[in-house]
């Protein structure tokens, strides 16, 4: 599968996955870079704060499955100490918990990539018009 890449998006090309490793994480992967990203991932939570810190991603997507940290829940972990627009990924319906946790979409398994691909550029396409505005 290819995906095209909407030339004033390239500039914003890096994401971050935080999800445990597996087919999906490696789907999700190999889709991400065809479509002219650069992936950072995380395994665990602490792991992908620590790369949030360093690699300056411009959107971060979380699999719902990972552990919690000491008792948190990922997205209010990520949303202290960024900003950058989250989609969250999940196996059941919890979309009204995780909004209001602090990500910015959700999508339930089985997982419609070519779905994930266009949230990511409609969040990344409004995260450069809000940074161009500002300028």
């Amino acid at each position: 599968m290819h995906y095209r890449v909407d030339q004033q998006i390239m500039k914003a090309q890096c994401v971050l996955e935080i999800m445990k490793a597996g087919i999906l994480r490696a789907k999700l992967v190999k889709a991400l870079e065809e479509g002219g990203y650069s992936v950072e991932a995380a395994s665990h939570v602490l792991d992908g704060l620590r790369k949030l810190d360093e690699t300056t991603p411009d959107l971060v997507i979380v699999g719902q499955d990972l552990p919690t940290v000491e008792g948190e829940e990922v997205c209010p972990r990520v949303r202290q100490v960024s900003y950058l627009p989250m989609i969250v990924l999940g196996t059941e319906d919890r979309t009204v918990e995780t909004l209001q946790s602090g990500a910015d979409a959700y999508m339930t398994m089985p997982l419609a990539v070519d779905e994930l691909i266009a949230r990511l550029h409609a969040m990344l396409r409004r995260k450069r018009r809000e940074v161009t505005t500002r300028e």
